[in-house]
């Protein structure tokens, strides 16, 4: 049995549409799929194996991020079914292995928290050995998504891939982009693509120039050095490997600063003191859109639009990733006092209008909640 056969057995069609569900159930085009999902799913296997397969239109939409449009193509159910088969089943099991360990999106186990985490290593690490008197390069790619060139990509993972997916890969890299160039946000497999499309950088940091404190996520760089000259030589040598990948170093946003100045990294705000010691606390942007977020909740709140388990729900998530990785009790007090004022209740304590009743479990095992008519599932570990 090939490649291409395992990743589109029946079973593996249903189980990646079962994944394909659960962040995405109240879609229409979730449950119509669904409603036939056997039928859906064998018509699917016989296109990709008769390689007969084409990619339905994609969903365009802009999405405003902190500022920031972005135009996000979305594909069709059966095409992320596809795109996750080929993804999980080929493209990582492939292509991480030639990934260094500090390339952190869109990977299991890595992610925004698992980068802040390692930057901060990095940058202890760089004080214990070096003192506090050195520098970070700090580089970006000048519009990367929109410039992953799609035959040079098709060319660094051609040899990686079994020979039977390569056709289908072939494809879904050569409709990532109405032109042969670029990536589309909202898809699995350009995501994947993106983080491997720039392993040349990551080689030439980690091995040609053996530096130890280097990190990316995605396109934004991070590079600990002890002068500028040596930085501004390990640019240029960045530079010259971006050439045959047809990318561009964002002038704009690169920079070096100097450690003790502090600066800016995935919006939270380092500052180095006298002893070594290093303050994490978040961008004040950060904090001045959380205070206008919760403004907004109340305008909803009032509205009837949203309700308190809601808000609730969604300011703790962000009070405690703030508080996981940044010094700012203050600040986060701060907002606790704002909630208070907006709803008429702290945030630690549970909602006036909170409903907890029990019902029979499915399982041993399962005990089911609801709250405010919103049900969700807690194992307990003994039966009931």
């Amino acid at each position: 049995m090939t490649e291409l056969e395992k990743i589109t057995e029946l079973d593996r069609l249903c189980e990646a549409f079962k994944e394909v569900r659960s962040v995405s159930s109240w879609k229409a085009s979730t449950h119509r799929y669904e409603a036939d999902v056997i039928m859906n799913s064998l018509k699917l296997q016989e296109e990709v194996r008769n390689g007969t397969y084409k990619q339905s239109a994609m969903l365009n939409f802009t999405l405003n991020e902190r500022g920031k449009l972005r135009d996000i193509h979305a594909p069709a159910v059966r095409d992320r079914v596809v795109q996750k088969t080929v993804n999980q089943d080929i493209l990582l099991p492939c292509l991480r292995k030639y990934l260094i360990y500090d390339n952190a999106a869109s990977l299991e186990m890595r992610g925004t928290a698992f980068m802040r985490k390692r930057h901060l290593i990095h940058l202890r690490n760089f004080i214990r050995e070096n003192g506090t008197d050195g520098y970070i390069l700090q580089v970006d790619i000048r519009h990367y998504f929109d410039s992953v060139d799609h035959e040079i990509c098709w060319k660094m993972i051609e040899p990686r891939i079994p020979e039977s997916t390569r056709p289908l890969v072939h494809y879904i890299i050569d409709n990532a982009s109405e032109s042969d160039k670029g990536l589309n946000l909202g898809s699995e497999v350009p995501q994947t693509l993106a983080i491997y499309y720039l392993h040349p950088v990551d080689d030439y940091c980690k091995i040609v120039e053996g530096i130890k404190g280097y990190g990316r996520y995605m396109d934004d760089i991070y590079i600990f050095g002890k002068s500028k000259e040596e930085l501004w030589r390990i640019l240029d040598g960045i530079k010259k490997q971006l050439v045959p990948l047809k990318l561009e170093v964002n002038e704009k946003k690169t920079q070096i600063v100097k450690l003790s100045h502090g600066y800016t990294f995935m919006q939270l705000k380092y500052r180095i003191l006298e002893n070594g010691k290093v303050l994490v606390t978040p961008a004040p942007a950060k904090i001045t859109r959380e205070r206008r977020k919760l403004k907004a909740y109340k305008r909803l709140y009032d509205e009837g639009r949203l309700d308190e388990v809601d808000i609730l729900n969604a300011y703790k998530s962000w009070r405690q990733s703030i508080l996981r990785d940044c010094t700012c009790t203050r600040s986060v007090e701060n907002l606790d006092r704002l909630y208070e004022e907006l709803f008429g209740t702290s945030p630690h304590r549970k909602p006036k209008n909170e409903e907890t009743r029990y019902s029979i479990p499915d399982a041993p095992g399962e005990k089911h909640f609801i709250i405010s008519d919103t049900p969700f599932t807690r194992r307990i570990g003994a039966n009931i």
